[in-house]
């Protein structure tokens, strides 16, 4: 069994594979809990990658003593073609890698959607080439409630108009439509470039991607674990090799 351990920031998302199989998930925000529930578990291999600060990975490392750490010099399946691989996040190549694996010698374009939005490309020569990163969706009203006097802070909503007739609904018709007609607006431009494209949405707000209306939704394979799948296709790749 290979065990998938991925450390953000507030969360740590921990995931067992049978081979491609994702036979268990959960995300963690005590420590303690977690080294208990791995204490239970057979595994044969492991991966970390951390967007942490270095005790909080030094701690689950402690727990994983002979797990994989994921860094810019780990060998991997496909071509890394970002000018400085050092600073590119873990999730961003580990989607990539999940995307060669979905979709093979095929021009892909993963947009993942969490505190940012980001935008990655491989194309059909398994070439990671980069991408885009802006401001994820609640980033936004953040941004609008602390960089203004009087906006309220945002954290939930249920419907989205066009036209707000009060502070809330302007704020979440600028904040969705805005993030909804950026996403189609640069599918349209990859489309236009590279022919046959396949598209990936992931993310802790894939559901709210999934409320909006792009012309080619039909065409789009969502994906919530791309990020742990891609880690574990990384893990698999180095035991193989």
């Amino acid at each position: 069994m290979n065990l998938i351990v991925d450390i953000g920031n507030t969360r740590t998302k921990v995931a067992a594979f049978d081979k491609e199989e994702m036979v268990w998930q959960k995300t963690y925000v005590s420590l303690t809990q977690m080294k208990h529930d791995l204490s239970k578990l057979e595994i044969n291999n492991s991966i970390i990658s951390s967007v942490a600060k270095q005790e909080l990975t030094n701690f689950v490392k402690g727990i994983l003593p002979k797990a994989l750490v994921l860094n810019f010099e780990t060998p991997i399946p496909i071509s890394n073609n970002y000018k400085t691989p050092k600073t590119l996040g873990n999730d961003r190549l580990a989607n990539a890698v999940a995307a060669y694996r979905l979709f093979g010698n095929s021009n892909t374009l993963i947009i993942d959607a969490g505190t940012c939005l980001k935008f990655d490309f491989i194309n059909k020569n398994k070439e990671y080439l980069g991408g885009a990163i802006a401001p994820g969706l609640r980033m936004r009203f953040q941004a609008l409630h602390t960089l203004t006097a009087n906006l309220p802070l945002l954290e939930n909503f249920e419907e989205v108009v066009l036209i707000g007739n009060n502070t809330e609904t302007s704020m979440v018709s600028g904040c969705f439509n805005g993030m909804q007609h950026e996403i189609a607006a640069t599918i349209t431009a990859y489309k236009g470039k590279y022919k046959d494209l396949q598209i990936i949405i992931t993310g802790g707000d894939v559901s709210n991607l999934e409320k909006m209306d792009f012309s080619q939704k039909n065409s789009i394979f969502a994906d919530r674990w791309l990020t742990l799948k891609g880690l574990n296709e990384i893990l698999r790749y180095n035991v193989e090799n």
